[in-house]
């Protein structure tokens, strides 16, 4: 074979070699811009993720204090309501719901104590005989004891804060609501000998 046929196979073979060297330096570089592409697009998607939990933080810290007193007053408020009021009485749209038991020969609760404002009351009679409820002021007592001795209607109208008329036994009746000033009041059952026996207790007015 000529010694020029020789070096043209040479050359074909290393250019085939350099070629394919090429193609394959291609081939990793677009692996590592296609790797480094992937790793820009999640770094972008984390800066935006910690953009928007940044501007959200930022957003609560900035928040109005006038809303955050606000809040905060209305949990105090709702705290306060919950802790300070007795176990005989219920707020029912802004009003004092009161519920007394009536039995032989007692009250319960006996001692009741309101804010001033709205309030009414619920008589429950769990008794074996008739109860009623009459409430007035505490410096009215005798007048209001007599008049139930004497049945005088007029008298009682005149000095009683309120009253629910004598209950039969498992029967229950509510009042009208009241605004109720502050003071101290006597709650009685007034049906003859239930007040002597124990069937009384006081109302304060805070």
């Amino acid at each position: 074979m000529k010694r020029t046929s020789k070096i043209a196979i040479i050359s074909g073979i290393v250019a085939v070699i350099l070629i394919s060297a090429a193609l394959t330096v291609h081939f990793r570089l677009s692996e590592t811009e296609k790797s480094e592409i992937a790793s820009g697009a999640e770094q972008n998607e984390k800066e935006s993720a910690s953009q928007v939990a940044n501007e959200i933080v930022n957003s609560l810290q900035n928040k109005p204090e006038s809303e955050e007193n606000e809040n905060a007053e209305q949990g105090e408020n709702a705290e306060q309501s919950e802790t300070t009021l007795p176990s005989y009485v219920k707020i029912v749209d802004g009003v004092q719901v009161v519920t007394i038991d009536a039995k032989e020969f007692k009250f319960t609760p006996s001692e009741i104590h309101l804010s001033a404002g709205n309030a009414k009351f619920i008589l429950i009679n769990n008794g074996v005989g008739a109860h009623e409820l009459v409430v007035y002021d505490a410096s009215k007592k005798e007048i209001v004891d007599k008049a139930e001795l004497a049945e005088d209607e007029e008298t009682l109208m005149k000095n009683v804060l309120f009253e629910i008329d004598e209950l039969e036994a498992g029967q229950s009746k509510e009042s009208d609501i009241m605004n109720l000033e502050k003071g101290s009041y006597i709650i009685g059952c007034h049906i003859p000998g239930h007040y002597e026996a124990g069937m009384k207790g006081i109302l304060t007015i805070e």
